[in-house]
């Protein structure tokens, strides 16, 4: 097995057919096919189910495509971290940065990092925690913008803020301005929430009313700005409500929405930078680390 086989094998399962494929690698179909069969028996396995029009993939050829899509998202970066080297460029900063989190990255972390280091690249993907933490393993990135509670114990972790969660919505959510009262409103909340929300509840022996459960702080913000009901936001989330709305919707914010400090520990979260104990951190990586840590740089 070498990687061209696996380019072959993602490049069948993304065209559908090996017909479309063969066209997009610029070969003829039967040496395509050839290679396939030749990782078929490599592996002793079936990767796609014979005999159906559009390609289908066994149980073992969706574990194989996982596996490749990785194997070939990090050759490419290794390709481009090779590259910069080798022209004397500081890099490539591989970064993944969780949603409630991106517009403080981009406007109070970057600027100043950027003066600094001109030449650096940057790679950044979105996406919740979950994701950056197993992107994090899997070599896809370096760095790790995250938001607590999760569990990564084999990871470095680097607190960067402690915040206090916020309750936004509109003004007519917000008749009484307790805990209490608030979390039997209807809620927009991340799923990753959701344990701590019916725990806080449960403590108040209430039963939460949760409208809509979701992965991201730009959702949350959206359904809340549109009469929902209350969303369960991050302080830092406040740039994404600011841009989320029109210069007109700002102005009158005041009389429409409110936005309202949850005072309650338990629903306390931490940002913090999270990197690997041991293994490869790029000549880009190590210099934003010890940005933050030297410059107490502040989201």
């Amino acid at each position: 097995m070498d990687l061209k086989q696996l380019q072959y094998f993602v490049s069948v399962v993304e065209e559908g057919n090996i017909s479309k494929a063969a066209t997009k690698l610029n070969l003829t179909q039967p040496p395509l096919s050839t290679q396939l069969k030749c990782l078929e028996n490599e592996l002793s396995v079936t990767l796609f189910e014979r005999g159906s029009r559009k390609i289908e993939l066994t149980q073992e050829g969706k574990i194989l495509y996982a596996r490749a899509q990785t194997i070939l998202e990090l050759t490419d970066l290794s390709k481009k971290e090779l590259l910069d080297y080798s022209s004397g460029v500081l890099g490539t900063l591989h970064i993944g940065v969780v949603s409630s989190v991106v517009d403080s990255f981009l406007y109070n972390l970057m600027p100043d990092f950027h003066k600094q280091y001109k030449e650096i690249r940057y790679d950044l993907f979105e996406g919740n925690t979950y994701e950056q933490i197993q992107k994090l393993r899997n070599n896809l990135i370096e760095l790790a913008i995250v938001r607590t509670p999760y569990e990564a114990e084999d990871l470095s972790s680097l607190i960067l803020k402690k915040e206090s969660m916020m309750a936004f919505g509109h003004k007519n959510y917000f008749q009484q301005m307790d805990i209490k009262s608030l979390l039997q409103q209807p809620l927009i909340l991340y799923r990753r929430w959701e344990k701590v929300i019916y725990d806080l509840c449960h403590s108040y022996s209430i039963t939460p009313n949760i409208f809509c459960m979701n992965d991201d702080a730009r959702t949350t913000v959206s359904l809340a700005n549109e009469g929902y009901g209350i969303g369960i936001i991050p302080e830092s989330a406040g740039l994404i409500i600011a841009r989320s709305m029109t210069r007109e919707e700002q102005l009158s914010r005041e009389k429409l929405l409110t936005c309202l400090e949850l005072k309650e520990s338990r629903l306390d979260s931490d940002i913090c930078l999270l990197y690997k104990r041991s293994g490869y951190i790029s000549k880009s990586g190590n210099l934003f680390i010890q940005y933050l840590k030297e410059k107490k740089a502040t989201l």
